[in-house]
């Protein structure tokens, strides 16, 4: 396993790295924080997803554009599931509007399915798919630790986008004398 973290680019490790940290750092104080803990993580589990959603449509842009990866038909309908959330989720959690969750819950799930049948496609890859031959849905641009590649990245910033809107849904209300500031 480190001989094949140490093939991969450093960007994709970080990548990698940052995706399982937030996964497990959220699911850890789901179950196991306490409280006080679980209280104020509802708080900025809107925040945090607007973080991962950006995170995610910067690391697609990266891929593409800087690594030169030609993205695939399915690489295009995940990121017409995340770009959206990539605007949506910011100026929701600025404005502390948590009624966007729903549809942005809806929208990891479809984005999600997407990647767990591309996912699955590349570890399968004697399948037929409706891909291309120039950018083909089986072909693995990125491998760190030999299984973790684009949709799989994907998948998990789905998951964790998800499981912070639902978290963030247990957030208390924003009263109009908490957004201006009084008591």
């Amino acid at each position: 396993m480190l001989f094949a973290l140490a093939d991969a680019q450093p960007a994709e490790v970080m990548f990698t790295l940052l995706l399982a940290t937030g996964l497990v750092a959220t699911i850890g104080v789901s179950v196991l924080g306490r409280d006080g803990v679980k209280a104020e993580f509802r708080v900025m589990a809107l925040p945090l997803a607007a973080i991962v959603a950006v995170g995610a449509m910067a690391g697609s842009l990266y891929f593409s554009e800087i690594r030169g990866f030609v993205p695939c038909e399915l690489c295009w309908f995940q990121r017409i599931a995340m770009y959206p959330l990539a605007f949506v989720l910011p100026v929701a959690a600025w404005r502390h509007d948590r009624a966007v969750l729903p549809y942005v819950i809806g929208a990891t799930v479809i984005g999600a399915g997407i990647s767990i049948y591309h996912y699955q496609l590349q570890l399968f890859p004697d399948q037929g798919s409706a891909c291309s031959a120039e950018a083909p849905c089986s072909a693995r641009w990125v491998e760190v630790a030999g299984f973790v590649s684009i949709p799989l990245l994907a998948l998990g910033s789905f998951v964790l986008i998800a499981v912070l809107s639902i978290i963030g849904l247990g957030a208390p209300d924003f009263t109009d004398a908490d957004e201006k500031g009084t008591s």
